[in-house]
């Protein structure tokens, strides 16, 4: 699949006095914005609000459903009735939840539409709909018209405990008030959705969709790098529909108080949290205490906890603006499909809301709305990867990167061509502006990833790092990958012993290896005085614990903050966010969508958030000139290892133990042979 197709070619003239010219970069998928047939529209007129996590996100969410007056479409890679969007008790449920919001907007007038990935396979395992993949036999279920009408959290929670004290003289029924709440949540999801898929929830619609094994094949056809058999055959029958835009009031009153949301953050509880990350929050779900299979694989750092581990994630607001119509178009597309229509020619807004319309005013961004379809054969969002990167590479300035999946082999080969174009371009010609090979420009690459969510996913980790030169964090895998090339080294140099003496029967034991570090061991991997020289990179990798002092157990603890995050930031100039990981997946095979935006005031003021949450307020890059950017480099690269050194020291005093910012370098001491991305 070519991924330079999006590249606009022009002709630039160099003014022979001044030996100056002038050109444009070109952030966005231009191709796609062809006139009378834009279908990927860059658009000039919205208003922008990225909120970071999903104390922030979901109570903005919450706010927009409760003053919804005619219509909201959500698209969900999963979704929980029995969720609070915000929270402000410890017991379900803490506030309104988000089914009882959808029902109550329906019953105000407002037409609600929710769209939902499911498969019956797929929801067994990610368990991403309450009620309906699992939950589904509670101690009872609200049925009839009357019940229907009066479903909600609340009225839940009381019929549970009036059967508990009518039945308090039964052991079975002498249960804890968590306990009773826990179960009144789940009578709830499972009543919700059977109302809602009987259509007996007023105003509301529901309908599932599954992947298109079919169109995900060919995709995959097209790829550079095409999975194994295995591999290929978890695409393909376990596709996924992983967008979660929300589109509210998109007509109502010709737009004038449309708003999208164009996100990460999953409806579901798990992924509510603050950005302060805290080591435990009362507010999140329960359910911290370490699996059997960390245990089993030895994961350092890990305690048993009272909460679910802290979740990072970001949504961005736009309020009004056209880039609601391809929110629009996506959604509508969508919603056809998993009705079981097969138009004919994809469906277009043909009379958008005139409001959407307006001309662009000060403090108006420019937005491209950039998707993964392999129904539609589109790819724009791999394309505003790999353009953006392309343009970041050819200057000096950063890349931050802050993703859930670092698994894109393709993307990081992608960067190094580029780069060593840009540095052998300069190694040629720097001495014509009296500059050396010394001098030459070091861009700054900032990535922050978690701990590969599975052992399985290491390996595609583990080449995507390498091909960086970075795959030192892979603890485990270097250390599996040299052990067996070892015992490889001597099988052979045995081989050749017993050949020397007229022994057969020894077999050549580099083909015998694992596909997996076959493969590592063809990746070039390039040391730091190459990866500078070379290619004219640095590029520091971390991942995110919280710290915090437990009284009770007078200790300090440590814990991993998930990043679930889907954010490309790039020179103060560019920024994508949305739903897509940087994996095969979500370049590929899963429907995913994004926000490109080359507002420098957004980009600004969340390069300076994100640094100063992640490092201190003292390494957020200040202006991000090139000095300040490599100042900032050394200085996380500094912090990361202070606070690992932190986190192992034996002292048990405060400032020997307690971090500073959230970033620790990587170090996963898993391995597998076993690949998947």
């Amino acid at each position: 699949m070519s991924s330079e197709k999006y590249v606009r070619t022009e002709q630039v003239h160099i003014d022979e006095v001044s030996c100056q010219a002038t050109s444009t970069i070109q952030w966005f998928v231009e191709n796609k914005n062809k006139k009378e047939n834009a279908t990927h529209p860059i658009t000039h007129n919205n208003k922008l609000s990225v909120l970071i996590c999903g104390k922030d996100g979901f109570a903005a969410i919450a706010r927009d459903i409760a003053a919804a007056k005619g219509s909201i479409d959500l698209v969900c890679w999963g979704f929980d009735p029995g969720m609070e969007l915000v929270r402000n008790g410890y017991n379900w449920p803490r506030a309104e939840t988000y089914g009882d919001l959808l029902i109550a907007a329906g019953r105000r007038g407002v037409r609600v539409r929710l769209l939902v990935w499911y498969s019956y396979s797929g929801g067994k395992v990610q368990k991403h709909m309450p009620g309906h993949t699992h939950g589904k036999n509670p101690w009872t279920i609200q049925t009839g018209d009357i019940a229907v009408q009066q479903l909600n959290a609340v009225r839940s929670l009381q019929l549970i405990r009036e059967h508990a004290r009518e039945n308090r003289h039964k052991k079975e029924w002498n249960i804890s008030g968590d306990k009773l709440a826990a179960m009144a949540r789940e009578e709830y999801c499972c009543s919700w959705y059977r109302a809602a898929f009987a259509g007996r929830l007023q105003g509301i619609s529901i309908r599932t969709r599954d992947g298109d094994s079919g169109s995900i094949g060919e995709s995959l056809d097209q790829e550079t790098r095409r999975p194994d058999a295995v591999e290929r055959k978890l695409f393909t029958l376990g596709g996924t529909h992983h967008q979660k835009p929300i589109l509210i009031d998109f007509a109502y009153n010709d737009g004038k108080k449309a708003v999208a949301y164009v996100m990460g953050l999953n409806s579901l509880t798990d992924y509510w949290d603050t950005p302060e990350h805290c080591v435990e929050n009362p507010l999140r779900e329960r359910g911290g205490v370490k699996t059997k299979q960390e245990r089993a694989e030895g994961v350092k750092d890990v305690f048993d906890f009272d909460t679910l581990k802290p979740y990072r994630d970001y949504a961005c607001r736009i309020e009004g603006g056209r880039s609601l119509i391809p929110v629009h178009e996506n959604f509508e597309r969508a919603w056809e499909r998993a009705g079981g229509a097969t138009p004919t020619n994809p469906y277009v807004c043909s009379a958008p809301p005139s409001a959407l319309l307006r001309k662009a005013a000060p403090g108006d961004s420019t937005v491209q709305i950039v998707r993964t379809q392999p129904e539609e054969e589109d790819f724009t969002i791999k394309d505003i990867y790999f353009n953006a990167t392309r343009v970041a590479a050819a200057g000096t300035g950063y890349l931050y990167m802050e993703n859930q999946y670092f698994q894109y082999q393709d993307w990081a080969k992608h960067l190094l061509a580029i780069r060593k174009k840009v540095i052998a371009g300069w190694n040629r010609n720097c001495a014509k502006i009296g500059k050396t090979n010394e001098d030459l420009p070091v861009m700054h690459v900032f990535v922050v990833i978690p701990a590969p969510e599975k052992a399985q996913m290491v390996p595609r980790t583990y080449d995507t790092l390498a091909t960086l030169g970075q795959q030192d964090g892979m603890t485990g895998q270097v250390k599996m990958i040299d052990e067996a090339n070892e015992r490889a080294r001597r099988a052979e140099a045995a081989s050749k012993q017993y050949a020397f003496r007229g022994v057969t029967g020894m077999r050549a034991t580099q083909e015998s290896l694992p596909d997996v570090i076959s493969t590592a061991n063809r990746i070039d991997k390039p040391s730091k005085p190459i990866l500078e020289k070379t290619y004219g990179l640095q590029v520091c990798v971390a991942v995110l614990n919280a710290c915090e002092f437990n009284q009770a157990r007078r200790q300090w603890r440590y814990r991993e903050i998930y990043i679930h995050s889907k954010l490309l930031l790039i020179d103060d100039g560019f920024f994508t966010l949305g739903s897509a990981n940087l994996n095969q997946r979500s370049m590929v095979v899963d429907s995913e969508i994004n926000l490109a935006t080359n507002d420098p005031r957004h980009a600004i003021a969340l390069r300076k958030r994100v640094w100063a949450q992640l490092a201190t307020e003292e390494n957020n890059g200040g202006n991000a000139t090139p000095q300040e950017v490599e100042k900032t480099f050394k200085e996380w690269v500094k912090l990361m290892n202070r606070n690992k050194k932190r986190q192992k020291s034996l002292s048990n005093d405060s400032i020997d133990k307690q971090m500073k910012g959230l970033i620790v370098p990587l170090d996963d001491g898993r391995s597998s042979t076993i690949r998947f991305g």
